[in-house]
């Protein structure tokens, strides 16, 4: 069951139920993170049914953080649903879908944007589906971006045949996690404790985040292994990623 909720200025972002764990969100949501990468990274990428999930090299992913400049812009009448097509000189357009909750100024060509979405792929097309998408407010998050793209593509080089080994470790602890948040009420798409978490990691202005310790002492009323399992999911979800190390988490709309 797949929920819509309203997102403010960000749109609508689509949510599921803790309860609706099969074998393929379970394996969706093993695939941690918010990959900061370039359009050429997600056309290059496989897509591997039997991991439900894109593969470039050796790293394996499904949520990306991505910047580029609008070239077309088609709006439905009356309706939620922008497509855009958008560029970032690396290699090809790359088109994104956005629900929204069409309140806002219309995106318009030749606007440089960031978006936050899951890589889809339908028809043998690949096309990202949008959780956030706001206007760059400066050059500086170009070239921040560029960067991150930089240090990613780093990282990939020096995972190597490590992703296999921490990839078996993530579904395990996904499966456990899965089983403890099952019981919760769910409430928008979300348990209590993975509201809590979300909403207060949207508060957060450092870009390193808040650590896993942080957030416990901020919600005492939650168990450490109950934040730690709010933590999976959401960053599976790809409504949350981490920053500095994989003990620190900031919101993808921030």
């Amino acid at each position: 069951m797949a929920l819509w909720e309203q997102g403010g200025s960000s749109g609508f972002q689509q949510r599921k139920a803790a309860g609706d764990n099969d074998a393929g969100n379970a394996q969706r949501a093993s695939v941690k993170g918010v990959l900061t990468c370039t359009l050429a990274t997600i056309l290059n990428a496989k897509h591997s049914e039997a991991d439900n999930c894109f593969v470039y090299k050796h790293l394996k992913f499904n949520t990306v953080m991505l910047m580029g400049l609008i070239r077309e812009a088609n709006h439905e009448v009356n309706g939620s649903l922008a497509t855009y097509e958008i560029d970032d000189h690396s290699g090809g357009l790359l088109e994104i879908k956005w629900w929204h909750d069409d309140s806002g100024e219309p995106l318009k060509p030749l606007t440089y944007v960031k978006v936050v979405g899951q890589v889809k792929i339908f028809s043998n097309k690949v096309h990202v589906v949008a959780h956030h998408i706001s206007k760059m407010q400066s050059l500086n998050e170009l070239i921040a971006h560029s960067i991150e793209c930089i240090h990613a593509s780093m990282n990939i080089r020096k995972q190597g045949e490590l992703t296999g080994t921490n990839m078996g470790t993530n579904n395990n602890n996904h499966h456990t996690g899965s089983g403890g948040m099952h019981s919760q009420q769910v409430s928008n798409g979300f348990t209590p404790v993975q509201n809590a978490v979300l909403n207060l990691l949207k508060t957060v202005t450092s870009m390193t985040g808040y650590s896993v310790t942080e957030i416990c002492k901020q919600l005492k009323q939650f168990s450490e292994n109950q934040v730690k399992q709010a933590l999976e999911f959401l960053s599976g979800e790809g409504h949350i990623y981490s920053t500095t190390d994989d003990d620190h988490f900031r919101a993808a709309s921030n």
